[in-house]
């Protein structure tokens, strides 16, 4: 067959095969050859929270859980439902005019949430500024009253709008078929957007935007901060102002950090909350005290994208457009390590809760890089990466191949904390674009699961079967208390005990 000049990321979805060219082993292994041939355990679910209906983009879910991990919050179009994990009932939050992108719980008060919508209009101004205020605070255990249902029947409303229309016309003009079904469908986006705004108060919207890419937390360690970019989206690859505020929850004042001149990609704040670090398209990485001083600013030859301080705050790591990881000394500003984990972008890093290794993941293959730190100074010790190998390719021709491998960026690294372990345990849960399987690995005993779950619970076609006939996702909760660990699916939540 002639080689393909093209493809797509559904192509590669229905012809992947989970294969794994290198993969983790335990760090107390004696022959890593033999280890990094690991079989990955694959467990039943032991439980099953089904959501009231199933959601449309199974593989981009954006979900949140509580502190006390009993409420899960999934986004559902321009609603959040909200999920009691005990119980299973679900709570309807509708106050957004257009489709919720992020969501998170604060990590001090189990009942607040925090929701972002996209903006039903681009423009950057839009009448009496209805459709600019996108961040809604939900307060779950004070809202108002009619704010969690559906109290207005839209489509009545539009339907009598129409009839007063036509009575209004008369026999001047006739409309059609198709002209009163555009009427009608405007009619019931404007008073959809219209009864959104008016449900929540103005005390609990916020003018700007949620940035939670490349796994940038919304609030501060100690819950008192939200952080957000305010107001309308300004130009990216250029130069214009993107600045970033500090909303406080306590007093509802806000502190503005500055200095960034392209896109922001990255922000966090230090284990003290002292400190805001921040990545940006501008080449630069600057840290911030919460006050809004500037303490050092980093600049690369690259567009930055991610960031993570240490667990003791004392250093930062960042990586760039070009696969380049650097590691700082907060204390001189000073970088201590340099390391080349490309080709191409590493947009995701974590740092183990014991300080002693650091996780990168990379734009292709699956690739996931663990350095052992000391001092500042990074020793790469092992390397994960993915293979095309179980994929049928005979027709595909070696750059589309190559491409392939791009299909399957790493969309998330965190290592995991569990109380059953304390500090010393080194668990790491990682996904890849496009395999919707979410994997965990235990680097003290070289054990490791893959989560793949089917909506069909009587699917049984084995776990690296085309991931066409799955509804897994790259979305997942943990519970360091019970070790309880959820992948969220387009029917549910599903858990897995490790």
């Amino acid at each position: 067959m002639k080689p393909r000049n093209g493809i797509s990321s559904d192509d590669v979805r229905k012809m992947w095969k989970y294969a794994v060219e290198t993969d983790f082993h335990a760090f107390n292994a004696v022959d890593t050859a033999t280890e990094n041939k690991l079989t990955l355990e694959y467990a039943t679910a032991h439980r099953f929270i089904p959501f009231h209906h199933p959601l449309q983009e199974s593989w981009s879910i954006t979900a949140s859980i509580n502190a006390p991990r009993n409420l899960l919050a999934i986004a559902d179009k321009c609603n959040v439902d909200v999920y009691n994990l005990d119980t299973g009932e679900r709570r309807v939050l509708s106050g957004h005019s257009s489709k919720v992108s992020t969501l998170g719980f604060s990590p001090s008060d189990p009942d607040l949430l925090v929701s972002s919508s996209e903006g039903a209009m681009m423009a950057r101004e839009e009448a009496n500024g209805r459709d600019r205020y996108q961040i809604i605070i939900w307060n779950l255990s004070n809202l108002p009253e009619g704010l969690d249902n559906e109290s207005l029947d839209i489509d009545g409303v539009t339907a009598a709008g129409l009839r007063a229309v036509n009575e209004e016309l008369g026999a001047t003009l006739t409309l059609t078929n198709e002209e009163e079904h555009e009427i009608r469908t405007a009619l019931h986006k404007l008073i959809e957007r219209f009864e959104a705004y008016h449900k929540v108060p103005a005390s609990s919207r916020l003018n700007g935007r949620i940035n939670t890419s490349f796994q940038s937390p919304m609030f501060s360690n100690s819950g008192k901060h939200l952080i957000y970019l305010p107001g309308s989206r300004p130009h990216s690859n250029g130069d214009d102002t993107w600045d970033i505020a500090l909303y406080s929850l306590q007093d509802g004042t806000s502190t503005s950090l500055s200095g960034h001149r392209d896109a922001i990609m990255w922000i966090g704040f230090s284990p003290d909350d002292s400190l805001v670090a921040s990545a940006g398209w501008d080449g630069t990485f600057r840290v911030h005290t919460v006050t809004g001083q500037e303490v050092w600013k980093w600049e690369t030859d690259r567009q930055n994208w991610t960031g993570v301080f240490s667990p003791d705050g004392r250093y930062f790591a960042g990586t760039d457009g070009a696969g380049i990881i650097r590691v700082w000394d907060l204390k001189t500003g000073l970088e201590t390590a340099k390391d080349d984990f490309g080709p191409g972008w590493c947009r995701m890093m974590d740092w183990s809760p014991n300080g002693r290794y650091l996780a990168v993941g990379g734009e292709e293959y699956g690739r996931i890089g663990l350095y052992a730190v000391t001092e500042g100074k990074l020793d790469r010790v092992q390397q994960r990466k993915l293979s095309l190998d179980k994929c049928l390719l005979d027709d595909i021709d070696m750059p589309t191949r190559r491409m392939m491998g791009h299909f399957l960026s790493v969309c998330s690294v965190k290592f995991l904390r569990s109380d059953s372990v304390g500090q010393h345990g080194t668990l790491l849960a990682h996904s890849t674009l496009l395999d919707q399987g979410v994997e965990v690995f235990d680097f003290d005993t070289g054990r490791g699961w893959r989560f793949v779950p089917s909506c069909d619970e009587h699917d049984t076609s084995p776990p690296d079967a085309p991931q066409d006939r799955r509804a897994a996702s790259t979305s997942w909760i943990w519970n360091e208390r019970t070790r309880d660990f959820g992948v969220i699916s387009a029917d549910g939540v599903r858990f897995w005990q490790l």
